[in-house]
C-alpha cells in the first residue's frame, strides 16, 4: 500500500502523466514505458479506505485521458475517442478496488493486468482496425519483441504491465526498496530485449496482427492463427471468472 504522507496523490498523477507522455512520444526508445503506470497502481492503494470505489479515481482517469492523447501524438481531434480510452482503462483500476472490497486485502495488482489485458482483447475482437493498445509504445523496437511470435503482439502489453507492476511493487509500495523486487523489476524489463537478441526471424507487428484479425492476411502461418494473441484472450476469461465469483460473494455477504 502506498504511504499516505510520502505520496501525494498530485505527485503520482505528475510522475505518471510525464512516463506515459515520454513513452508514448519517444517511440525509438520507449523505456518511460515500462515505469509510467507504477503510479497510477500506487494510486489505487488510496482508495482503500474510501466507502466507494469510484472516489480517487479522477486521478487514473486524468492521467489515461492525457496518455492516449500522447499516443495520438496530442492531435486534439482525438480528444474525445482519447477520453473514451481513458474511461475504459480506468476500469481495471476500479475493477481491482472493487475486488478487493469484496474478497480482501490479498487481492494483488495482478487483478488490473488481467482486466487491462481482457480490455485489450475486446478492442481487438469490436475494432481491430482503429485501436490502440499498450504494445504499440513499442512498436518502433520490433528486435525487443522476437519472441512476440510465441505470445502474439499483444504478449508486450503483458510485459510492460508485469514490469509496471513490479516497479510499483519495487519502489511505491508500503515497503519500498526490497532487493528482490528490485531485482526482479531489471530482470523482467531487460531478460525479454536479451533473450530477443537472441532469437532469429521477424516478431509480429502491429499491421500483422491487425490483418489476422480482420482477415486481410496472406500469411500462412496456421500454428499463429490458430493460437491468436493467447495471452489476451487467456486474461479475458480469468478476468470473467474473477468478476463472475467476485459479484457472488458481493450478493451472498449481504
Amino acid at each position: 500500500m502506498a504511504s499516505e504522507r510520502n505520496l501525494s496523490p498530485v505527485a503520482l498523477l505528475i510522475a505518471a502523466t510525464l512516463l506515459l507522455t515520454g513513452g508514448w512520444l519517444m517511440t525509438s526508445f520507449p523505456i518511460f514505458i515500462f515505469f509510467a503506470l507504477s503510479p497510477l497502481f500506487a494510486l489505487t492503494d488510496r482508495a482503500s479506505t474510501t466507502s466507494t470505489v469510484w472516489e480517487k479515481m479522477e486521478w487514473v482517469l486524468l492521467a489515461q485521458v492525457i496518455s492516449f492523447l500522447a499516443a495520438r501524438q496530442f492531435d486534439f481531434s482525438y480528444t474525445v475517442p482519447s477520453m473514451v480510452y481513458g474511461i475504459l482503462f480506468t476500469l481495471p483500476f476500479i475493477g481491482h478496488v472493487w475486488v478487493r472490497q469484496v474478497l480482501g486485502s490479498r487481492v494483488g495488482k495482478i487483478i488490473i493486468v488481467l482486466l487491462w489485458l481482457a480490455l485489450e482483447y475486446l478492442l481487438l475482437k469490436v475494432r481491430p482496425d482503429k485501436s490502440v493498445f499498450l504494445a504499440d509504445a513499442l512498436r518502433l523496437q520490433p528486435d525487443w519483441m522476437r519472441w512476440n511470435i510465441h505470445t502474439g503482439y499483444l504478449g508486450a502489453s503483458l510485459w510492460i504491465l508485469m514490469t509496471n507492476w513490479l516497479i510499483y511493487l519495487a519502489l511505491l509500495s508500503e515497503k519500498p526498496f526490497q532487493w528482490h523486487w528490485i531485482l526482479l523489476a531489471v530482470v523482467f524489463l531487460a531478460g525479454p530485449v536479451a533473450y530477443s537478441y537472441f532469437l532469429h526471424g521477424q516478431s509480429i507487428g502491429h499491421e500483422t496482427m491487425m490483418n489476422l484479425y480482420s482477415g486481410k492476411s496472406i500469411m500462412e502461418d496456421v500454428t499463429y492463427l490458430a493460437r491468436g494473441e493467447f495471452v489476451v484472450r487467456t486474461a479475458a476469461w480469468l478476468s470473467t471468472l474473477i468478476l463472475l465469483f467476485t459479484f457472488v460473494k458481493s450478493q451472498t455477504t449481504k
